[in-house]
């Protein structure tokens, strides 16, 4: 009787949205889903100001369609368009297979102690704002008293003030990223490694295959689906993100390189308060963001073994 008493009591706690076992994770998961719905969704009637000519002066008339008709005829809105699929090319040539590539080597080292040290080394500057790495390296990169310049002259050459160059600023910019972020996105590539069965290496081991063919063979393909998940969730916010190492680093001299959407919006909304410009531009960024985040979806469908979808 007691024990048919608790599997009736046990099934209708199961029932209960709210029960003695999972209330404190309601509550754990209550903050985000706050900051969430004030900080997006609230927002999203501002939207409107896309179709209307609103300034600081407040609002003067509905324009319908006439904001999305000037941005695409502005050069500049074109120019920080293009920088901005620029940014994207090399961070899914480059930075995407970063931590992949950084992982699979981490995952051969077999000193633990070691691992464990370069591991917490390379995860530290994912924790530094980018106000602070934009300051190491402009340190690193000064003409006058740069380390990376003093090491050139030090072999005949002559310096380089590097961020005034408006084609090497991409290449900068990819590595700054690299650097700042390949050690905390490995960790996600690392625990998908330790879930690869054992025994498939061995039996590669068997059928002769190097630590090449291994990798290629079993590895890569023990990661497929994690590596899709997050390349498809990237897609969400593929335009995005870049405003605040942008907009540290940008300069008069790099701007015809280094100006993407989201400075171009600041720029306009909060420099020149035109605030119906720059939410035109950043309604058709989020409509781009999301056709692009349906298509990789669609495209995950027929990469992943099952043929499911990750939305």
């Amino acid at each position: 009787m007691d024990s048919a008493a608790t599997t009736v009591s046990y099934k209708r706690n199961e029932k209960k949205i709210f029960n003695k076992t999972n209330v404190m994770l309601y509550l754990m998961i209550l903050p985000p889903l706050i900051l969430y719905y004030i900080f997006h969704y609230i927002p999203m009637p501002g939207i409107m100001l896309a179709f209307q000519r609103y300034t600081i002066s407040g609002f003067k008339y509905w324009s319908g369609f006439e904001n999305f008709t000037y941005i695409f005829n502005t050069p500049f809105f074109w120019r920080a368009f293009r920088n901005n699929w620029v940014f994207v090319a090399f961070s899914y040539a480059f930075i995407t297979p970063a931590p992949i590539l950084f992982a699979l080597m981490l995952n051969e080292i077999r000193v633990r102690w070691y691992k464990k040290t370069v591991q917490t080394i390379s995860t530290l500057p994912n924790f530094v704002t980018w106000v602070v790495i934009a300051g190491i390296f402009m340190q690193l990169l000064s003409p006058t008293r740069g380390y990376v310049n003093y090491i050139i002259e030090f072999f005949g050459g002559q310096s380089i003030y590097f961020l005034s160059k408006p084609a090497l600023f991409p290449w900068l910019f990819t590595f700054m990223r690299i650097w700042k972020g390949v050690g905390y996105s490995s960790i996600i590539y690392l625990a998908a490694l330790a879930g690869v069965d054992p025994q498939l290496y061995e039996a590669a081991v068997i059928d002769g295959a190097g630590r090449l063919r291994q990798t290629w063979h079993v590895t890569l393909p023990g990661i497929r689906n994690t590596i899709v998940v997050l390349i498809v969730l990237s897609f969400s916010h593929v335009l995005s993100g870049l405003f605040e190492p942008i907009f540290v680093l940008k300069n008069d001299f790099i701007e015809s390189s280094a100006e993407i959407l989201d400075t171009y919006i600041f720029n306009l909304g909060i420099t020149r308060g035109k605030y119906y410009l720059a939410t035109t531009i950043g309604l058709f960024k989020s409509t781009i963001s999301m056709v692009l985040l349906f298509f990789a979806n669609w495209l995950s469908k027929r990469v992943t073994e099952d043929g499911r979808s990750i939305l």
